[in-house]
């Protein structure tokens, strides 16, 4: 895991330059985000799907649904594809976004922001 975080001001945060080589692999982990209550999330290839966790410590077991934004339908999806863009709202104390199959994942960006 090799990404980076950079604070974009106006309350948003930006991780970045998330990669993954296997299944299951975390290619973005994230520090706090409870002050965060809407995340948009985009791979240049792989797929990838979410965990979250509600304590900081213990993370779901079944991938979040989340939106497709590029989508005709509002079908959600747990599993993304790439070069599409993908939100999902809630308050969650940290995220973990892990590649979902055998195609590494590389541009992995994840931004957290506060919806006014």
């Amino acid at each position: 895991m090799t990404q980076t975080a950079d604070f974009r001001g106006n309350d948003t945060l930006l991780y970045k330059d998330g990669v993954g080589t296997n299944d299951n692999d975390a290619v973005i982990t994230t520090g706090e985000t409870l002050r965060y209550d809407t995340f948009m999330l985009q791979t240049t290839a792989g797929a990838v799907d979410v965990s979250v966790s509600l304590d900081g410590t213990n993370f779901s077991t079944d991938p979040l649904s989340l939106q497709d934004l590029g989508a005709t339908t509002n079908a959600p999806v747990t599993v993304t594809a790439p070069n599409r863009t993908y939100g999902f709202r809630g308050k969650f104390a940290k995220i973990i976004v892990s590649q979902n199959g055998a195609t590494a994942v590389t541009g992995a960006a994840l931004v957290c922001g506060i919806l006014s």
